[in-house]
């Protein structure tokens, strides 16, 4: 399957893109690395994953992965 990316730009490592989606509650199974070869990674955010105009949280009881009572 695939899926399609928005480009959220470029990281010094993919540690730091990580902190960066931890820190904007993005889960990291939606974030997709690519290496520019000068140590730096480009990541992109599938965009099925990108929701800002729904209020996710809020409405699913805080919880990211669709179960909630």
């Amino acid at each position: 399957m695939a899926f399609d990316y928005d480009d959220k730009g470029d990281f010094p490592s993919e540690q730091s893109a990580r902190d960066w989606a931890l820190r904007n509650r993005v889960d990291l199974r939606d974030l997709h690395f690519r290496n520019n070869g000068d140590g730096t990674v480009n990541v992109g955010l599938r965009k099925s994953g990108n929701r800002e105009s729904e209020d996710y949280d809020n409405r699913h009881g805080g919880r990211r992965d669709g179960f909630f009572r």
